[in-house]
């Protein structure tokens, strides 16, 4: 479910930056912020959910934290690359380099809100319920 979620407002971002290209590019500075603060909520509860017994649903991600001089690093090196990745993909399409790199914050940004949130949902559920049965 997450990754279709994922997806849909991948998709969303891309047709309405696309659009409206002047808004992301005057407010390029917010799209910044958001992916700081949906990164750093994504890694704090993915850390979380770590230290209660789950696993990492992202392969790159766990392949990151399987490299013990790396730890919690792993995850903001891995994701500054594919968020360079994005960058690169959507400079082919946009051939702006402020519109291509604010797309890709808010693109990385909704993945990264996504996974925090369903991180979330998992330790809440860890803390009502106690740990579900394997």
């Amino acid at each position: 479910m997450p990754l279709l979620l994922i997806g849909l407002l991948a998709i969303y971002t891309l047709a309405l930056g696309l659009a409206h290209p002047e808004i992301l590019r005057a407010n390029w500075y917010w799209a910044v912020v958001y992916y700081g603060t949906a990164v750093l909520w994504d890694t704090w509860t993915t850390l979380r959910g770590l230290a209660l017994g789950y696993r990492e649903g992202n392969p790159l991600y766990a392949r990151a934290l399987a490299f013990p001089m790396l730890g919690p690093l792993g995850i903001l090196l891995v994701d500054a690359g594919l968020l360079s990745l994005k960058a690169f993909f959507l400079m082919r399409i946009t051939q702006d380099p402020i519109l291509s790199y604010a797309l890709a914050f808010v693109i990385g940004g909704n993945g990264h809100l996504v996974g925090g949130l369903w991180n979330a949902g998992q330790i809440l559920g860890h803390r009502l319920w106690g740990p579900y049965p394997k």
